[in-house]
């Protein structure tokens, strides 16, 4: 293993996990963490989508879908909103697990830059707070805006929707783009190694 693995080795080791498998082994972690972190994200991933449609900002009417209305909409954005602020650290984890168990026995050199940058990326995925203020403010305003329209409780849901939409496409696009950044540094390196 050359110094270079290495340091990539220990930058991907920095990346905090948002889940906690106490008292299993490091491969009933890795299974738990694919099943887990595949589910979360495909599901809101479909989820994203589904609220893109029901917000009015598509032409589609997904009324024979959700089976309603926007008003009736409120436990789908609830769903997806509280999804999206967890799933997208939980694929980025198994990408980077991946990833270690591909290089952790190579002895290959490669341009510094490539682990600069993969270290920018897990320093940027690791200050969730950051997250929290672009992303999980809108969230959490329309998380709370949808459970009081689960209980009926809202009279300005109406005026939610291209909000909800606005917002939900931002979180698609950035959850792809930071996830697209990152796999895109990772396959420069597997690229080295054939």
């Amino acid at each position: 293993m050359t110094n270079q693995v290495t340091e990539r080795i220990q930058i991907i080791e920095r990346f905090k996990s948002i889940y906690n498998w106490k008292g299993k082994t490091e491969e009933k972690r890795f299974k738990a963490l694919k099943y887990t972190s595949l589910l979360d994200y495909g599901l809101m991933m479909v989820l994203l989508a589904f609220s893109i449609l029901a917000s009015g900002l598509t032409s589609f009417h997904v009324n024979s879908i959700i089976s309603g209305n926007w008003e009736k909409s409120g436990l789908l954005v609830l769903m997806t909103m509280s999804l999206s602020i967890r799933a997208p650290f939980g694929f980025i984890e198994l990408i980077l697990k991946k990833h270690y168990k591909e290089i952790k026995d190579l002895k290959i050199d490669f341009d510094d830059k490539l682990n600069h940058d993969l270290e920018f990326l897990i320093s940027k995925f690791n200050n969730r707070n950051k997250y929290l203020y672009i992303t999980g403010l809108p969230a959490i305003l329309i998380l709370i805006a949808a459970l009081l329209q689960v209980f009926d409780l809202n009279p300005y849901w109406d005026n939610f929707a291209y909000f909800v939409g606005g917002v939900s496409v931002y979180i698609l696009i950035r959850i792809n783009y930071d996830i697209i950044r990152l796999k895109r540094n990772l396959r420069k390196v597997n690229l080295l190694k054939r």
